[in-house]
């Protein structure tokens, strides 16, 4: 008799306890935030883009295909994160999609001026 009087508070503080534990299944940025994480590195890219056609640098063109993929990237995982039965699916979509015609635009660029970027198309962009 003592023992299950004992027995059950623990047992709520053990379930309690494990229930009130920070998963690390659901990323702890909203979406908001990461969707303008992402939208700082294209404004990034785009900037270093327009800096490139001034200047011809290639390190700018390094630096704009580098933040380029990483909002690809971050757009994909968010893309990924969202279900496509809300209306945010669909803006981010669209901001994935975007990325990658900049950084077609920016690969074109690049060998039309006879410099190769580093990397290959990020998993995300499609081009046809």
């Amino acid at each position: 008799m003592i023992i299950r009087l004992f027995a059950f508070p623990i047992t709520i503080i053990i379930f309690l306890a494990a229930c009130s534990e920070r998963t690390t299944e659901f990323p702890s940025q909203s979406f908001r935030s990461r969707l303008s994480e992402g939208d700082s590195h294209m404004g990034w890219s785009l900037n270093y883009f327009h800096s490139w056609n001034n200047g011809l640098q290639p390190r700018y063109l390094r630096l704009a295909e580098k933040h380029t993929i990483t909002a690809i990237k971050l757009f994909r995982h968010l893309e990924s994160d969202t279900s496509p039965r809300i209306s945010e699916f669909y803006v981010v979509r669209e901001r994935r999609t975007r990325s990658c015609r900049l950084l077609a635009e920016l690969q074109f660029a690049a060998s039309n001026h006879g410099y190769q970027l580093n990397s290959n198309t990020p998993d995300g962009c499609i081009y046809f």
